[in-house]
């Protein structure tokens, strides 16, 4: 293969207020086209410094540094960037995704540096998210992103431009075991799939153990340089139990804003839910009749409503915890609240125009006393009684909800 990296007697020094200090001393390093290589070391072994001269962002003190067969220290600063922007590609510990653009407009990004047009850039950019599995995230700022499909808007980022080489630093350093992994599997494929050299600097031996390659620094020299079968990612990562559901779903709400706007609303409430209520509340008013007529001996119409509106409340919470096997959610607890007043409303207003319910006649007679501006306060009296008892019904549905249909208990986030 052909070489991509070669590194013949290359020293950098760093003047210091105690003297000079020797970041790397004397390297002699080959690296083919289509290798995948982790440069492994402490913090001072020298493998950041390497790095940065790999990605033509310094220039060695001594020693060449020849990359695809251009000698980049004797360039200029721009010279090295028109190599750089040309051929590598960059994924950093931190991601470095400007926040308030969308994963496409990062990806776009090295491709507005190239003068591409605006076409060319989202057709590449689109391909470029695709190929990381991100098709349908093109949209999504990074704070509504998780961080593996963040470093994942990294990875097509420095794929757009189609660069022979990627530079990761510490691609993994800001992940858990499970993403990490399926970021390192990633690597691999593009590496086993399209020839992609990698070059992986990092201070974890089993990261590391994703390269079939192991370089390691110490003290800016290389103590060794491996040549080993890789550990395959993608079968470590289905080794891994499965992540728990609730964490899961958090997870999908935090990451997916159509999902957790979703989980809010909490879907449509089942029409069975009223019937329920309604049922409740026939029964509470025929117990508020009784109670007032046996036990207290008096005549009422707010303690009949009271015992409705109480136990149409428990029958909606319960139906809820078995039909939907949750509580009712705020926003639901809101439509529950208006719609079944709206119809309580529409049923009796008839009802009691055509003299059939108890109150019929003061109602009426009340109305026929009413003229003019009298009346049209009545009627603003009216809606304002409905959006009390909507009000009303809501309240008891919050109060009910957590004594009659507890939520689950929180599941104990994993270490």
């Amino acid at each position: 293969m052909d070489v991509l990296i070669a590194c013949r007697n290359l020293s950098k020094d760093y003047e210091s207020g105690a003297g000079v200090v020797r970041a790397l001393r004397e390297i002699d390093l080959e690296i083919e086209q289509g290798e995948f290589v982790a440069i492994v070391g402490t913090s001072g072994s020298g493998k950041s410094t390497l790095m940065n001269i790999l990605g033509c962002l310094d220039r060695p003190t001594r020693g060449a540094y020849e990359l695809a067969g251009f000698d980049i220290g004797g360039r200029s600063s721009d010279a090295r960037a028109i190599l750089r922007n040309r051929l590598i590609g960059f994924i950093f510990q931190g991601f470095n995704l400007l926040p308030r653009t969308t994963a496409l407009e990062n990806v776009e990004l090295p491709l507005v540096y190239r003068g591409a047009g605006a076409r060319e850039r989202r057709r590449r950019a689109l391909e470029a998210l695709a190929s990381v599995g991100l098709a349908d995230r093109v949209h999504h700022t990074p704070n509504q992103l998780s961080g593996g499909q963040q470093q994942r808007v990294a990875i097509a980022r420095a794929l757009v431009t189609g660069p022979p080489m990627l530079l990761a630093d510490e691609p993994t350093g800001n992940l858990d075991t499970r993403t990490s992994l399926e970021v390192l599997a990633l690597l691999q494929r593009l590496n086993r799939d399209r020839g992609i050299t990698i070059v992986l600097v990092t201070h974890e031996h089993d990261i590391a153990a994703c390269a079939s390659r192991v370089v390691t620094f110490r003290d800016g020299r290389i103590v060794s340089d491996v040549r080993e079968t890789p550990v395959d990612a993608a079968a470590e990562l289905e080794k891994l139990p499965p992540p728990e559901a609730g964490l899961a779903d958090d997870a999908a709400g935090a990451l997916d804003p159509a999902a957790a706007e979703r989980l809010r609303l909490g879907g449509p409430v089942p029409r069975g839910l009223y019937a329920m209520m309604a049922i409740g509340g026939a029964l509470g008013l025929l117990l508020g009749i009784a109670y007032c007529r046996v036990v207290l001996d008096v005549t009422s119409t707010a303690i009949p409503a009271a015992f409705g509106f109480v136990l149409e409340s428990i029958m909606a919470v319960r139906y809820a915890k078995k039909h939907l096997g949750r509580p009712l959610t705020s926003d639901q607890r809101v439509r529950v609240s208006l719609a079944y007043t709206l119809a309580v409303a529409l049923v009796l207003a008839p009802l009691t125009a055509l003299g059939w319910t108890p109150w019929s006649e003061t109602v009426l007679d009340r109305l026929v006393e009413l003229e003019g501006g009298r009346l049209a306060l009545a009627l603003a009296g009216g809606f304002v009684g409905l959006a009390a008892a909507a009000l009303a019904r809501y309240l008891v549905l919050a109060l009910l909800a957590p004594l009659v249909a507890p939520a689950p208990p929180a599941k104990k986030k994993a270490a």
